[in-house]
């Protein structure tokens, strides 16, 4: 018996087991059948690859006691090539049936498959002569060929989509008393239930394993962890992954992979999924092909291109080999930096490593050189790949026409779409945004909204992007009716504006109405929509709000969008400013910008030292630019009032003489100081408080013979407009133009320096101006929202 069982081993482990070891074993075959074949088992598991089934399998039923525990583990198949080929033709005709079947309900389908499974087995049984067909042995099906169809139509109609059918199977499953379900079921309906986004019947699942003879074993543990990270629950997948070390199931390879693969499609952050990694590591756990593809995904997602790269050079130390997945990662990360020539290196030692590159690894490509600023580059990629025999996708396609919308070729980019159509491939919601941007760029307002319609004609339902573009061009050709009917198409279509939308639909309020009538049509479109951010939005627009409501407004705006979005953050407050000012909510505008400034979104407006103080507006839209105009003038104002005379220097530091006293300086009368109107400082540019000026040392207080205080005060005061960032539009600069008319009305006399984009004054002359009695009232923003325009 022992001589056979070892003939069977040599024959099962082929040349890679040492007989010397089985013989070894021979020799003991006196302890015990069971104790001889357990060791046996774990030659065979030395000799087997180790990511083999039955490897795995052999080290589990071992960490479990030994195969002695009466709970059921996961266990390898074990069939042969022409049962398999059955089994496939068994569950390619359930699949079709139960999809085809719309009377007979998947119970009945299944229940009659087994019968005939039945007679099958009859036919094909040595022992149909020996019993009669009536017998209980003759009926008899075995239930591995039951219970691993099943399992395979279970995952078929999962994969297809079909969760209410898979879940229908399992629940037959259950019905039957023969029926064992045993780990690969649960595993394989958790995870097809997750697939499926039933993330729900998953977790009860699951939960009713509880008082079951199956194991809550390893596989079924990272079947739920794939469930939940399918569903973006990251805290949920933390919680499972914590709860798998108090049940002493020791996470694997997968169960890191999983966590990890989760942190990066839910933007986490490459540190987050750096310390997972570190964990595996810490805990014996090699990491794999796998898990490195997914910490260079981790870098492609922001600006780590050397975090990048010693990652990849760690993986090529450890005797981890490239694939094609770990080559496309790395161009992605070199193509968010737009460094076209490290993509290029990297596809070189790739065609040297003899791995040929994919459709993903060219598109990534084109990306890099597109946002290199190579588009002959691009191009010669493009036509590359024809050499290689890989055809582009829509992905291709659309990173050609981004390509061509970079760089103003917009009628390279509608070639390049009509290229893709003629393909026989469908355009995508980005394929017409980016075609819509590039013309949008070139100033052909009419043809983004044929593309619109081309778009909404489509069998696609365009995206928040697509409406988005439409309505920025109607913006820019202040065709305020196409705004209106764009946001109606999104209201039917049941797509919510994002803060990209409201941010245009708010420049429109604050630019292009010429009437309250517009302004009211432009109020109307934000109705209807089931969005906190739109509510938000126009609640700051219309009726009367304290300063708390205004506050909690804010906040629930910006609850809507990311932290780390600063760019979004930025346009949607200078939106939000130009929409209030033009609609006449000023004193509104300024708690607005008070509420962005105290986090830090609008820093470095001001400049101040001993010889000049600077107020820069560069970055602002009009309205904020003129908010903070006029509470720099407010500020300025209440530095004066604190103080009995003011001396101007021209020279940091340094006092005038005596002589010139009288003409270098004002003296402040208190007596008007007191009938003066009382200005509101809403956002703090610069500390009020003196002293802490003072010791900042921006200027100097000192006190004269009769105990008066005396200010040192910067001999200039300047405005820096420049062309203002975000209100550049067509070479002209509307917060320029806004500065501009306000210190007109407003008599500030600030002179103009038309090449250094600045108004500049003497500090004498501004100060004798803000203490006009007039002035103070006049620097006072009230919310007046007229029936006219403003």
């Amino acid at each position: 018996m022992g001589s056979l069982l070892l003939t069977f081993l040599e024959h099962l482990v082929g040349c890679q087991c040492s007989m010397s070891k089985l013989r070894s074993h021979q020799r003991q075959w006196c302890m015990g059948m069971g104790t001889c074949l357990r060791r046996l088992a774990h030659v065979v598991a030395e000799a087997a690859p180790t990511n083999s089934p039955q490897t795995l399998a052999w080290r589990a039923r071992d960490e479990q006691g030994n195969g002695k525990s009466s709970f059921l583990f996961h266990q390898p198949y074990r069939i042969s090539k022409e049962k398999l080929k059955l089994r496939e033709n068994d569950k390619e005709n359930l699949v079709r049936e139960v999809l085809e079947s719309e009377e007979v309900s998947v119970k009945d389908l299944l229940s009659s498959w087994v019968r005939k499974m039945g007679s099958r087995h009859i036919r094909s049984s040595p022992l149909q002569e020996e019993y009669p067909a009536n017998s209980r042995v003759a009926k008899y099906v075995p239930y591995n060929e039951v219970a691993r169809t099943v399992n395979a139509v279970m995952k078929d109609l999962g994969q297809r989509g079909y969760s209410k059918a898979a879940l229908e199977v399992f629940e037959w499953m259950q019905l039957q008393g023969w029926c064992k379900l045993d780990p690969h079921l649960y595993t394989t309906v958790i995870y097809t239930l997750g697939n499926s986004g039933c993330l729900h019947l998953a977790e009860q699942i699951f939960a009713d394993l509880e008082g079951t003879k199956v194991k809550k074993d390893t596989v079924l543990y990272n079947a739920l962890l794939h469930a939940r990270s399918k569903a973006g629950q990251v805290q949920a997948v933390l919680d499972l992954f914590d709860a798998m070390k108090e049940e002493s199931c020791r996470p694997n390879l997968i169960t890191f992979n999983t966590v990890m693969d989760m942190f990066v499609k839910e933007g986490v952050g490459l540190a987050k999924v750096i310390s997972v990694f570190k964990q595996m590591c810490k805990q014996g756990v090699q990491p794999d092909v796998v898990s490195y593809d997914i910490l260079l995904a981790a870098c492609a997602t922001g600006d780590h291109v050397k975090e990048a790269q010693h990652l990849y050079e760690a993986m090529k130390k450890r005797g981890v080999k490239p694939t094609v997945i770990t080559y496309t990662s790395l161009i992605a990360v070199y193509a968010n930096t737009g460094d076209c020539r490290a993509a290029l290196q990297v596809f070189n030692e790739m065609l040297t490593a003899k791995c040929n590159p994919n459709v993903v690894t060219f598109t990534a490509i084109i990306n890099a050189c597109g946002r290199g600023g190579n588009v002959e580059e691009a191009q010669t990629i493009f036509e590359a790949m024809k050499e290689f025999g890989v055809k582009p996708n829509v992905m291709t396609y659309n990173a050609m026409i981004d390509v061509y919308r970079k760089h103003g070729e917009h009628k390279l980019a509608q070639l390049t779409f009509q290229e893709m159509i003629q393909a026989g491939l469908q355009p995508t919601n980005v394929s017409f945004t980016c075609l819509m941007s590039s013309f949008k760029a070139a100033g052909a307002y009419d043809e983004v909204l044929h593309i619109y319609e081309s778009a909404k004609q489509s069998s696609l339902l365009c995206s928040v992007q697509t409406y988005t573009e439409a309505l920025d061009a109607c913006v820019k050709s202040k065709n305020l009716a196409g705004v209106t009917r764009i946001m109606e198409d999104m209201r039917m279509a049941g797509c919510s504006p994002n803060a990209v939308t409201c941010s245009v639909v708010l420049a429109a309020l604050g630019s292009k109405c010429s009437n309250v009538d517009e302004a009211h049509l432009l109020l109307t479109c934000l109705q209807g929509f089931d969005s906190i951010l739109v509510h938000c939005c126009r609640n700051l627009l219309v009726l009367p709000k304290s300063d708390n409501e205004v506050s909690e407004l804010m906040g629930d705006i910006f609850r809507t969008i990311k932290k780390e979005d600063v760019k979004t953050w930025t346009v949607l407050s200078s939106s939000l400013m130009d929409a209030l000012w033009a609609l006449g909510w000023y004193r509104r505008a300024s708690l607005v910008l008070a509420w962005v400034y105290q986090r830090n979104l609008f820093d470095g407006l001001t400049v101040l030292a001993q010889s000049e103080w600077k107020l820069d507006v560069r970055r602002l839209s009009t309205g904020g630019a003129l908010v903070t105009f006029y509470q720099w003038l407010a500020q300025l104002l209440q530095v004066v009032h604190q103080v009995d005379l003011i001396v101007y220097s021209h020279h940091a530091g340094q006092l005038p003489q005596n002589s010139d006293l009288d003409s270098e300086s004002t003296q402040i009368d208190r007596t008007e100081i007191d009938s003066l109107f009382q200005v509101e400082v809403l956002v703090p540019l610069f500390p009020l408080n003196l002293h802490e000026l003072e010791n900042r040392g921006v200027v100097s207080l000192t006190k004269d013979s009769e105990d008066k205080q005396k200010l040192l005060f910067p001999s200039l005061v300047t405005v820096v407009t420049g062309w203002g960032k975000l209100s550049k539009e067509e070479g002209s600069s509307q917060v320029r133009d806004g500065v501009e008319r306000e210190i007109m009305k407003l008599g500030v006399p600030l002179r103009a320096s038309y090449d250094a984009g600045r108004w500049t004054a003497k500090s004498e002359a501004l100060i004798r101006w803000l203490l006009r009695p007039e002035t103070a009232a006049r620097l006072v923003l009230w919310d007046i929202p007229a029936e006219t325009p403003h």
